[in-house]
């Protein structure tokens, strides 16, 4: 093999390293904005949880039973 030949597996070897390490930071992107999509739906859904608390704790006071404490937290 000539020493040409060696140089231009060389490039394409880099070149292909290059093409891999853009997908994996485009992945990568994907995942972060995938994450805050998370993120932001777990806030909204312990902000609806938290409303429902308040409704069933509401109710059960204008009834007179109270609520009764929970336990685990």
């Amino acid at each position: 093999m000539s020493a040409g030949e060696k140089a231009f597996g060389v490039i394409k070897t880099v070149l292909t390293l290059k093409d891999q390490l853009d997908g994996l930071g485009r992945d990568l992107g994907d995942l972060n904005e995938g994450l805050a999509r998370l993120a932001e739906a777990h806030g909204t859904l312990r902000d609806r949880v938290s409303r429902l608390e308040g409704v069933i704790e509401g109710v059960a006071m204008a009834a007179g039973r109270g609520v009764q404490p929970r336990t685990g937290e």
